[in-house]
C-alpha cells in the first residue's frame, strides 16, 4: 500500500504543472522528483487507476512465481526427504555388516597368526626330535657294533664244551646227593 501510495505521488509530481501564482515548495532531500519510465515510457499516460492495475497485475504474477517457487522447493524437499527414508537404511546395515565382517576377518588373522606361531613352533620341536633322533641312532649304532662285537668273540664251541662239562658236573653231584 505504501508503495502504491509513493509511486501515485511520484506520478502527480511529473505531470502536476506548477502554479504560477504561487511558489512551489523545494522538494524534500529525501524525494526526488522522477524522471524515469514513469514519466517517459509505457507508462506516463496511464492513469493512477492504471498504474494500480498494473501494479496489482504484476504483484499477482510475483504472488504466483513466488508459489512456484516454493511448490518446487518443498517437492525438492520430499524427495530429499523420501530419499533419506529408502536410502539411509540400507546403508546403515550395510555399514554393520562391513563392520561385522571386518571384526570376524581380525578375528581370523589372529587366529591364522597364532596357528602359524604353533606350526613355528612345531617344526622346531620336530628338528630338535629329528636331531635327538640321529644323536640316539649314532649312540645305538656304536652300542649296537660294540655288543655285536662282544657277541663274535664268543667262542660257541668252547661255550658248549663247558655246559657239557658243567652238566657232567651237576649231574655226578646230583647223583652224590640223592637225587
Amino acid at each position: 500500500m505504501e508503495d502504491e501510495n509513493k509511486i501515485a505521488e511520484t506520478t502527480e509530481n511529473t505531470t502536476a504543472v506548477a502554479e504560477p501564482a504561487q511558489a512551489a515548495p523545494a522538494p524534500a532531500p529525501a524525494e526526488e522528483v522522477r524522471t524515469d519510465k514513469l514519466s517517459k515510457g509505457k507508462y506516463a499516460e496511464y492513469s493512477d487507476h492504471d498504474l494500480q492495475y498494473e501494479i496489482l497485475k504484476y504483484e499477482k504474477k510475483a504472488a504466483r512465481r513466488t508459489m512456484l517457487v516454493a511448490t518446487a522447493l518443498f517437492a525438492i524437499a520430499a524427495v530429499f526427504v523420501v530419499a533419506a527414508i529408502i536410502i539411509v537404511p540400507p546403508v546403515l546395515r550395510t555399514l554393520d555388516q562391513v563392520q561385522t565382517t571386518l571384526e570376524e576377518a581380525t578375528s581370523l588373522v589372529s587366529k591364522a597368526e597364532d596357528t602359524l606361531t604353533n606350526v613355528d613352533d612345531s617344526l622346531n620341536g620336530m628338528n630338535d626330535m629329528i636331531s635327538n633322533v640321529d644323536g640316539v641312532l649314532t649312540d645305538n649304532t656304536a652300542a649296537m657294533e660294540e655288543a655285536i662285537t662282544k657277541i663274535s668273540n664268543i667262542d660257541v664251541d668252547g661255550l658248549n664244551t663247558s655246559i657239557q662239562d658243567l652238566n657232567k658236573v651237576v649231574s655226578a653231584m646230583g647223583k652224590l646227593f640223592g637225587a
